[in-house]
């Protein structure tokens, strides 16, 4: 199965990885937590993965949470710095009402959307420094690094404001107080945004349900894991906050198959009240982008859950995140950057590759398609100036395909990344993205350009990972590699005895 297992992505060594928990930035390291299950029935737990320099060549640590003391679920929440290289973990524990049987109130044994017969807590924990949880790993899986101080549940005074269930809480530094956006499960299926506001992190207010004035055009639905991040738009230099909240996509797949769709709205929030100056636009455009986790800083990253798996459809390990986007907001629209990723591929991998492009797609089209190990089409890119498809080929050979619209003055530039079974595609300058997972019976083998009615490319980079680049040398059987070991050894005999060909 290493051969459909991502190399660049966050993913679980074993088991189930269900959501993005939290991220730091310290010094030139990014430390990412996820939450995840050993097996389907076990316990939610908290992972800790650690990048240097590049975020991309991926150090797994020790685990720092796992259910307690009658607690069924660790679930993810948010990670801020607080000073002196500490951080804090503020996380939602979930333990069974009643009688209720914990097994079936395991989050894996739900559906997503079922609060089920359990109770949620808001809970800190801290870390006095990350280094010391990111070296000397065990060899046991199962170990919890004793470093992580759990703190206990938060306080919550709500008496301006009932609330029901706290979960997926989302806690950044606001000027002088923190702010935390979170979910409130008010019934088995319905939820609404609360805010809340606290001076120490324990103790904290809830300020009211999120009321959104103007106009928001937030899609229907039950929304989820709201995140909040405050950035500086390059247009003015003003400061906005940036909503990201997921929503069900709409989309009629059944019961069983339930999309989401991530967006953001940009505008300002004071207390509750969220004043609009850029309506819902969807963050990502692809099939598998969902629940994100943003990491406050004067240039905010983000991380989702992207849903995947082997290409066979076995294996010991599901899911992964996408890779950390930095974000820049200009104009009240997000821009997505990932940062050194051809030197990623180059340096830490065997069968990735992204493909990079600036092209005159004012008449006609340029297609990317992507090619497996048979030649047959995984996927292709569409870009026609005014709009970009991605299109996944499925199974069964019927074409699954996305579409955003792209704006006036574009750049018509496009990058196109495959680690594993995932697919990341970016255009115009990050502004349109889709992440989706490509499924088959063959790995990724390379990328075909072709160009219709007038369109050009201008300019490209491909950047291949290390068994790529032998393959496309010829050099990946034993065969081609014996042969050359030959020839190696024949020139330094050569060479030796004073044979060789002359330079002048």
């Amino acid at each position: 199965m290493n051969r459909f297992r991502p190399e660049l992505h966050v993913t679980a060594e074993t088991g189930v990885l269900e959501a993005p928990a939290g991220a730091v930035r310290q010094g030139t390291s990014l430390h990412v937590f996820h939450q995840f299950r050993p097996t389907p029935s076990s316990g939610a737990r908290w992972a800790h993965q650690v990048a240097a320099d590049l975020p991309y060549g991926w150090d797994v640590c020790d685990d720092v949470l796992a259910p307690t003391d009658g607690e069924i679920d660790c679930l993810a929440g948010s990670s801020v710095p607080v000073g002196d290289g500490t951080v804090e973990l503020f996380f939602v524990t979930t333990a069974p009402v009643g009688d209720a049987d914990r097994d079936a109130q395991l989050g894996s044994a739900l559906a997503h959307d079922r609060r089920g017969s359990r109770s949620f807590t808001v809970q800190r924990a801290r870390i006095r420094d990350l280094d010391d949880i990111s070296d000397e790993i065990s060899d046991d899986p199962s170990v919890v690094r004793r470093e992580v101080e759990r703190l206990g549940p938060v306080s919550v005074d709500d008496s301006r404001h009932r609330v029901t269930a706290l979960v997926t809480p989302s806690v950044i530094r606001r000027d002088d107080i923190w702010l935390m956006v979170a979910l409130d499960l008010t019934d088995d299926r319905s939820a609404s945004i609360v805010v809340l506001t606290s001076p120490d992190r324990q103790n904290w207010t809830v300020e009211g349900a999120l009321e959104i004035d103007g106009d928001a055009g937030l899609p229907d639905g039950r929304p989820f894991a709201p995140r909040i991040v405050t950035m500086e738009d390059d247009t003015d230099g003003r400061r906005r906050d940036v909503l990201f909240i997921t929503y069900p996509d709409g989309e009629d797949r059944g019961e069983e198959d339930r999309g989401e769709v991530a967006g953001y709205i940009v505008g300002r929030l004071d207390g509750s009240r969220f004043t609009v100056e850029t309506g819902f636009q969807v963050f990502d455009h692809g099939h598998d982008f969902t629940r994100p986790r943003v990491v406050q800083g004067p240039r905010p990253l983000i991380l989702g859950l992207v849903g995947t798996f082997p290409g066979t459809g076995k294996g010991t390990w599901a899911n992964c995140l996408s890779l950390p986007r930095f974000l820049t907001l200009t104009g009240g629209h997000i821009y997505q950057d990932i940062v050194g990723v051809p030197s990623a591929v180059r340096s830490y991998t065997d069968r990735a590759a992204v493909f990079t492009a600036q092209l005159d797609a004012t008449r006609g089209a340029v297609t990317v398609s992507l090619l497996d190990e048979a030649d047959r089409v995984m996927a292709t890119v569409r870009h026609s100036g005014d709009r970009v498809e991605f299109s996944r080929t499925m199974d069964d050979g019927s074409e699954d395909v996305r579409t955003a619209v792209l704006t006036d003055g574009d750049s018509d530039t496009l990058t196109v990344l495959i680690d594993g079974p995932v697919c990341e595609v970016f255009a115009d300058g990050g502004l349109v993205s889709f992440t989706s997972a490509v499924s088959g019976s063959s790995a990724f083998s390379g990328f075909r350009v072709d160009t219709t009615a007038g369109a050009r490319v201008l300019s490209a980079m491909e950047s291949l990972g290390r068994r790529l680049q032998r393959r496309l040398a010829k050099l990946d059987s034993a065969e081609e590699q014996e042969r050359l070991i030959a020839e190696a050894a024949l020139a330094d005999r050569d060479l030796a005895a004073g044979t060789g060909p002359i330079v002048p």
